[in-house]
């Protein structure tokens, strides 16, 4: 008897249960009639499980065997046989026997054996009964594996149907590819399914559904980047082909964690994308298993239908979430819509925590129509997405902020203590607002914004929205570009700072900025040894104006920008004339923004002011301004 080298037969032997050591009844009876027909003394019939040797049934002149053994390969197997029939055996004797070969679909898959003691010769009729047994034998192992076959192929076809069923009920994705890949284990029992999802933002991989797989290993390619050489999936969803890797321990994308993956006991891993009907790669299908192995055909096509099943599960619930999202949010800002406006407001209301307040901000742009008339609609929407980016950019974390409509925008704040907290909220959103609009820097947007405090006693979500809203035609009529109270408690936005915002442009070159130097003095010898440059503003319109108020207007709205190139030019040139007449080095130092360090090609225009105004680099300290750090800081509170 020589074994069967393993092949897809012996996957499915294993897999239907025919190589499970349990009696079977239909094979007793064959190897009983074969016995008695033949008068050997055992009957056995043998199942070849490339490492083993499984005696599935076995009659001797005692009865049937009450057991099935399991015998490693190489070992004496007819001894054993005889064994059973006589326990003590003949010394010296040497059994002798006859077999015959039980095959499935063309495939030798086992024996059926006849063993008797020496001296024996078999009989043309006893040979003949033998080939009848393995022919009979043979019948009823491809009925069982076509009955069994069938079987899985009825539950694989019952676990698609529950995939499509769980997709037209927009079941969750985890649910459907749990099922998608539990029905591809339940088909062949030897895999271990896996579905991973590729984040196209990121380049990344995250675990989708891998019921059976290690929770350590999903895990760990949890945010794994694709590529060409990263694994059996990175590999699979950068190139968009079907990669199969025999074996792990082998394979040189799995090199960086061929360890790990032999620890958890996985050997082959095969990879299928999964795409979207336009071709997009969303994912990976997978199947790993504990030894090296290549893909049949049938586990290609397996893998094909699932990765198509996930690929329909996956663009349904990207629709659906689309469509979700769409039902609760602007389609210009991106922004919450009016709907979750108020389901959020009415949250909030709701968990409010004692001693605090819920401030409803009602911000709405000043001036649109006239923007829509000067501008046209298509620039006018642009500047609404680009106030809906600021707002977002200037609430604390925990803030909330969405479209009303039109130009109107709300803003929920919770755990509002009193009216200044609320203030300087606004106030943020002030400055936020009324920076000058990208392309179009003589363009200064303002808004007015009304304030209403709820503490969820007095109002639910659309009367807190009335009160803030009222508050808001109160900051308009006071003036715009400010922010009011609900209930006559105002806190009006003075219109200076408008005015300053737009008299600061270009201030420097009618002629309306000056710089003044701070002295510094040695103290032993009362020599000046270096000058600090600071700027002055004297407004024709708005009289002295202090940095304190300019500044930061400067530094919101972009003008700090050529400003700061000029103080630093101004300066230099000053000092070069007044070090050439002291005729000894005097040092400058001069306030530079945070602003104009984030400018691409700053060093570059300071090297380009020193050579022009002649002053030396060492001579030179650039100090860096905190109010804009700080306004930054203070955004994300």
């Amino acid at each position: 008897m020589s074994p069967a080298t393993e092949d897809g037969r012996l996957v499915v032997l294993r897999r239907s249960g025919l190589l499970v050591s349990t009696p079977e009844s239909e094979f007793d009876r064959w190897t009983a009639t074969l016995r008695e027909d033949t008068g050997a003394a055992v009957a056995a019939f043998l199942l070849n499980d490339a490492t083993r040797v499984l005696i599935k049934s076995v009659s001797t002149v005692h009865g049937a065997a009450d057991h099935v053994a399991e015998i490693s390969l190489g070992l004496p197997v007819v001894e054993y046989l005889i064994g059973l029939a006589e326990p003590h055996g003949s010394a010296g004797a040497e059994p002798v026997h006859a077999s015959a070969e039980v095959s499935a679909d063309g495939r030798t898959v086992g024996w059926i054996t006849i063993v008797d003691h020496a001296p024996r010769e078999w009989t043309g009729d006893q040979l003949r009964a033998l080939d009848n047994a393995a022919a009979a034998v043979s019948t009823e192992v491809r009925l069982r594996l076509a009955n069994r076959e069938a079987a899985r192929v009825r539950d694989l076809v019952a676990s698609h149907n529950r995939v499509h069923e769980l997709i037209a009920k927009a079941g969750p994705l985890q649910a459907v590819l749990t099922e998608l890949t539990q029905g591809l284990e339940r088909y062949d029992p030897s895999v271990m399914a896996c579905v991973v999802l590729l984040n196209r933002d990121t380049s990344t991989l995250h675990p989708g559904a891998g019921p059976s797989l290690p929770p350590e290993w999903l895990a760990a390619i949890d945010g794994v980047v694709i590529g060409p050489n990263i694994g059996t999936c990175g590999a699979a969803a950068w190139s968009g082909n079907f990669t199969i890797t025999e074996d792990m321990l082998e394979d040189p994308k799995w090199a960086p964690v061929r360890d790990f993956a032999a620890s958890v006991g996985l050997r082959h891993c095969w990879s299928m994308p999964i795409k979207a009907s336009d071709g997009e790669v969303l994912g990976t299908l997978a199947l790993y298993g504990p030894r090296p192995r290549q893909p049949l055909a049938e586990h290609v096509t397996l893998m094909q239908d699932g990765a198509r099943l996930a690929g329909i599960a996956i663009e349904r619930h990207r629709t659906m979430e689309r469509l979700v999202h769409d039902a609760r949010h602007d389609g210009l800002t991106g922004l919450a819509n009016r709907t979750a406006i108020f389901e959020h407001l009415d949250d909030a209301i709701e968990r409010i925590p004692a001693a605090t307040e819920v401030a409803v901000l009602f911000v709405d742009l000043d001036g649109l129509k006239q923007l829509n008339d000067t501008l046209g609609h298509e620039r006018a929407d642009e500047m609404i997405r680009e106030v809906g980016e600021r707002l977002l950019g200037a609430l604390r974390a925990g803030d909330f902020v969405g479209r009303f409509g039109g130009d109107e925008f709300v803003v929920i704040s919770e755990g509002v203590t009193d009216h200044e907290q609320a203030a300087e909220l606004g106030f943020r959103l002030l400055d936020a607002i009324a920076q000058p609009l990208p392309g179009i820097e003589s363009i200064v947007v303002t808004a007015s914004i009304g304030i209403a405090l709820t503490s969820g006693t007095a109002a639910d979500a659309r009367e807190a929205i009335r009160q803030a809203d009222s508050a808001m035609y109160t900051a308009k009529r006071s003036g715009r570009d400010r922010c009011s109270f609900f209930e006559g408690r105002e806190r009006l936005r003075t219109g200076r700072r408008l005015s300053i915002a737009r008299d600061l442009r270009d201030a420097e070159m009618r002629g309306e900025m000056h710089l003044v130097f701070q002295p510094v003095f040695e103290l032993e010898t009362t020599e000046l040894v270096a000058v600090e440059a600071l700027l002055r503003w004297n407004s024709p319109t708005l009289g002295e104006i202090s940095p304190v108020d300019f500044i930061p207007i400067a530094e919101n709205s972009g003008v700090i920008v050529p400003l700061g190139a000029w103080v630093l030019r101004e300066s230099c040139e000053i000092l070069e004339r007044i070090v050439a007449q002291a005729g000894r080095p005097v040092e400058l130092s001069v306030n530079v923004s945070a602003h104009q360090l984030g400018q691409a090609g700053f060093a570059q225009t300071v090297r380009q002011t020193l050579h022009h105004a002649r002053f030396p680099p060492e001579s030179l300290t650039l100090e860096l301004t905190e109010t804009a750090l700080l306004r930054e800081r203070r955004s994300f509170r």
